[in-house]
């Protein structure tokens, strides 16, 4: 409860007087240069318990937050000063109390600095906190109830014509501090006792049950609503929200936890499957971990206006609408896997995150990998048919293979300097890598070992903080109990992984003649490596090699050490003529290449009998092959043999494998004048695929038969323009907008790729259909398909409106969706130019209207800047995009995310010198040989035909 203080803003007769006036509270100011490496705060003061006192004005022209906070301390160290953070808050520096817990004497406040580029406040004592002692902290303020989607900030809707308002938070990473003054490092935990205003006419929500409710005395029609004590826990991981929402409860069987789906009142129909799965994914992480979930309920919010996918404050979790809201009829198959994958990878975090929290952000990665890993298997546990295991490789795994492939990567364990930074740690590498590696770790264990040795992680840190050797500990713990023996100890195999950026390329040379072995060799795989590198790291690793040559035989298993370049394997167990196969499952994090014998044994199988090659290897072999030859290290012809054997290919990693590869080749080629060329053979590969999958669909489809679909569909329409698909799409998109059929009758999971296609086919009419097909739909994954397809257009005219549109908040187009409009129009090839020249010149409007906006993942204009990269492949293109990065240092110079796009587009084009003529040439020798034998055809079919006619003859009767 909070003590009843006199200076408590709340006991004044108008909390809207002191909204208003207290922003104009006098304070000591100090302006200090940054220290960069200063952003942590002293550990002489570790806070106990907090309570805190919110009361959000939702109302415009006052969109404030005044508030009041006690913070119960420990002093470590002895000292005359308290630190803590605050970011854009106004405190009332006459409000600020010290006081000794025991014996309730008053210690005096000198002064308040606030350093504002640190977010750090010091509160300046007349007297010294003695060490061993507790101390209680108090002092009013006054937060911004803001519109950037971060701290505790304001979101808007719709409903029956009337724009409503609601407050949420997003703490993460770490935001606490713009709500109120506070301990906000992730190690620093406390527990925390809320207390929130609103009107009558509104609900709240926080982490933990609602006690009572009471009335605010001197503000008619507004109550206090009283929470439980939180489990001890970090400042991130506070979640409130003040709305009028309609809680739907999950009427699941096995909640043993009170489960509610908390969304706009027309939208509670759209909460059925969230309801459903997230009670029985939380009930099968009880089991793998062997923890219960400890807090007494789960509130689940559906935010209109949200940075992140969703946020998992314990006990209270919000999400994106899209990321939540599934209509079973209208939503697309990708929409309700993306639904079960985030409720999956936030509930993963009650244990991985909240219950034990990485010590400081720059080990993120051992919430954020783990969340990534555990969301396959969650979803997996109550959606078997989605196949999760069949998508990691190709979903996650080779995804950040790209990134991590480049000299501007970074290593998982990688700290920052500076709170604007910290943004940029959630990004592919901490996510796709992090579960990457925990998964090939999972592998070497063994699936039982690594659920024990997880259990023995979590109870050894519960409701504490972890650094990676607290978890390398406790793995190596559970292998000596369960006698599991490898040839170094965790924590030596794993350190390379996480300590260093990049991964290994495992060079397998074979043995012919009679001798079956090989040479095993590791380096570290760049995609490009600049001329003037002074890197002095050496890169290797211990790896887990993995090979086979036959699948339906348990796989073999070898480590290479990082103590070594390469090793002698006297027994690969093939002959001559067998070929072998490395990375079984493609479970380790390593690419690999082969010498030539080896890859032509690999393609003559290909084409007898592809199957006999596992579907998640087939996918390694083009991902691994065609990259690797993007680096120089094998020829290109070689890497395109493979591909000829996808006119066989009908299964889903395979082909997103290809996909994603050989869309490059397209982005490479495009512009150029034998692009028709790459067309040609792109189509003898996709017609087979078009054709098997088909353009409708069929009830008895799997989930994984309507992605291939999918990506049949993408190429077909979109990049090759195949008369029978092209026409199909228009047709129903002209039904569409003639009203003979709605969107009812149109498969969600064809909709995007439709309307993409009779829209980049169209002019005006089409695309203001999509568009206000887009206003019109309330389905936020739909709206999202819409906004994507309407960016397929071709007329430059509307992509420049597009682009407008983006940067005027009364387009309809949420902020959160802003970077998906721009990518797409980059992603467009006629869109690309636009985009990249109104970035150029439209700078400061964009850079303005962006500026507030701190997403998930950093500042929003390096993503917009990098959206652009992948499409360069001129250098003319380069060259401006070049001058962008170098007439804006002060927003783009020193982001990760720019340099690493920088160093794509530079790659790109240098691919373009040296590959440009060595693919048209193995494309057009493609073509002759094809008609060669088309003609050799041809006329052993009149010779047969003359034979036959003369054998008819004699044949007569």
């Amino acid at each position: 409860m909070l003590s009843q203080n006199k200076m408590s803003p709340f006991r004044m007769g108008s909390l809207v007087f002191v909204a208003i006036t207290m922003l104009s509270v006098c304070q000591t100011w100090c302006t200090i240069i940054t220290d960069e490496d200063g952003m942590r705060l002293p550990k002489n003061v570790l806070p106990v318990s907090y309570n805190i006192q919110l009361l959000p004005i939702i109302e415009e022209g006052n969109f404030t937050t005044p508030g009041f906070v006690e913070i119960v301390v420990d002093c470590i160290e002895t000292t005359s000063a308290i630190s803590m953070n605050s970011a854009e808050i106004s405190i009332d520096e006459s409000s600020i109390t010290i006081s000794d817990l025991a014996s309730q004497e008053s210690i005096g406040v000198t002064s308040l600095i606030v350093e504002n580029d640190r977010q750090i406040i010091t509160i300046e004592l007349d007297s010294q906190l003695i060490s061993g002692r507790q101390y209680k902290i108090s002092m009013n303020f006054v937060a911004v109830l803001n519109d950037e989607l971060r701290g505790f900030y304001r979101s808007t809707y719709e409903e029956n014509g009337e724009t409503k308002y609601l407050a949420v938070t997003q703490f993460s990473a770490p935001d606490a501090r713009r709500s109120f003054p506070c301990f906000d490092e992730p190690n620093m935990k406390a527990v925390f006792t809320i207390k929130l205003g609103r009107k009558l006419s509104m609900s709240s929500n926080s982490n933990m049950p609602k006690i009572k409710t009471e009335p605010i005395q001197g503000m008619a029609d507004y109550v206090w609503d009283y929470y439980q004590t939180t489990v001890k826990m970090s400042s991130y991981l506070v979640g409130m929200m003040v709305s009028e929402f309609t809680g739907v409860p999950s009427e699941s069987e096995l909640n043993r936890v009170p489960f509610t789906i908390w969304t706009r009142p027309s939208l509670t129909n759209l909460t059925t499957y969230a309801g459903n799965i997230a009670p029985r994914i939380l009930k099968y992480f009880e089991y793998f971990t062997q923890i219960d979930y400890p807090l007494p309920k789960v509130d689940i919010a559906a935010i209109p206006d949200f940075a992140a996918g969703a946020m998992e404050n314990w006990g209270h979790i919000n999400f994106r609408e899209a990321d939540l809201l599934i209509d079973e009829q209208r939503s697309s198959e990708v929409a309700k896997q993306r639904v079960a994958e985030v409720t999956g990878h936030e509930l993963g975090h009650m244990w991985f995150g909240n219950l034990v929290t990485h010590d400081w952000w720059s080990l993120v990665w051992l919430k954020e990998g783990f969340a990534r890993y555990v969301q396959y298997i969650g979803t997996d546990s109550v959606e078997p048919g989605f196949q999760m295991d069949e998508q990691f490789g190709v979903a996650t795994l080779q995804s950040v293979f790209r990134v991590d492939s480049l000299e501007s990567s970074r290593p998982l364990d990688f700290d920052v300097n500076n709170s604007a930074s910290l943004n940029t740690l959630f990004d592919v590498v901490v996510y796709d890598k992090g579960a990457s590696i925990v998964r090939m770790m999972a592998n070497f264990l063994g699936p039982e070992t690594f659920r024990r040795s997880m259990t023995r992680y979590l109870h050894s840190r519960a409701y504490a903080n972890a650094v990676q050797d607290d978890l390398w500990r406790a793995v190596q713990e559970q292998i000596e109990i369960d006698g599991l023996v490898l040839p170094a100890t965790v924590k030596t195999i794993m350190d390379p992984w996480t300590n260093k950026m990049g991964y290994p390329l495992i060079t397998v040379t074979r043995n012919y003649g009679g001798t079956s072995g090989g040479t095993i060799s590791q380096s570290r795989f760049l995609l490009r490596k600049s001329t003037n590198s002074t890197e002095s790291i050496v890169y290797r690793w211990w790896v887990p090699l993995t090979f086979t040559a036959d699948f339906s035989q348990p796989q073999k298993s070898i480590w290479i050490s990082d103590k070594e370049d390469s090793i002698i394997l006297p027994d690969l167990s093939v002959t001559d003529d067998e070929w072998v196969l490395f990375n079984v499952g493609q479970v380790g994090y390593y690419r690999v290449s082969y010498d030539d014998t080896n890859y032509g044994l690999i393609l003559q199988q290909l084409a007898t009998d592809h199957t006999m090659i596992s579907a998640k290897n087939r996918a390694q072999l083009l991902d691994d092959t065609l990259t690797i030859a993007r680096a120089n290290i094998v020829p290109y012809d070689k890497a395109l043999d493979l591909t000829k054997y996808l006119a066989l290919e009908r299964d889903y990693a395979p082909w997103t494998a290809a996909t994603n590869a050989l869309d490059f080749i397209d982005i490479m080629l495009y512009g150029y004048p034998d692009f028709n060329e790459w067309k040609d053979y792109m189509s003898d590969l996709v017609i087979p695929l078009y054709q098997y999958v088909g353009f409708d669909e069929d009830a008895r489809d799997t989930h994984l038969l309507i992605y291939t679909r999918t990506h049949a569909i993408h190429w077909a329409c979109t990049k090759l323009e195949i008369n029978d698909c092209v026409q199909h799409a228009n047709q129903v998109y002209a039904s569409w907008m003639t009203s003979v059929i709605t969107e009812n009758d149109i498969s969600p999971n064809l909709l995007r790729l439709i309307s993409c296609s009779a829209i980049a086919n169209g002019s005006d009419p089409e695309w203001n259909f999509g568009y206000q097909k887009y206003l019109a739909s309330t389905l936020a994954n739909e709206k999202i398909d819409l906004l994507k397809a309407m960016t397929c257009t071709k007329e430059t005219d509307i992509i420049y409106h597009m682009l407008e549109m983006m940067i005027n908040e009364n387009s309809g187009i949420r902020l959160q969706d802003a970077n998906t409009l721009f990518s797409s129009i980059a992603a467009n090839p006629v869109g690309h130019g636009v985009a990249l020249d109104f970035l150029a010149t439209r700078w400061d409007e964009v850079n303005a209207y962006f500026s507030g906006y701190v997403g998930f993942g950093g500042s929003s204009m390096p993503g917009l800047f990098r959206s652009l990269c992948d499409r360069v492949n001129t250098n003319e293109q380069l060259a401006e995009l070049t001058k962008i990065r170098d007439d804006h240092l002060d927003v783009l110079g020193s982001s990760k995310t720019v340099n690493q796009g920088l160093e794509l587009a530079q790659s790109n084009v240098q691919w373009v010198e040296q590959h440009y003529s060595e693919v048209i040439t193995w494309l057009k020798n493609q073509k002759m040989s094809s008609a060669s034998t088309t003609i050799s055809t041809n006329n052993a079919m009149m010779v047969m035909l003359v034979l036959w006619g003369v054998l008819s003859m004699f044949l007569k009767p």
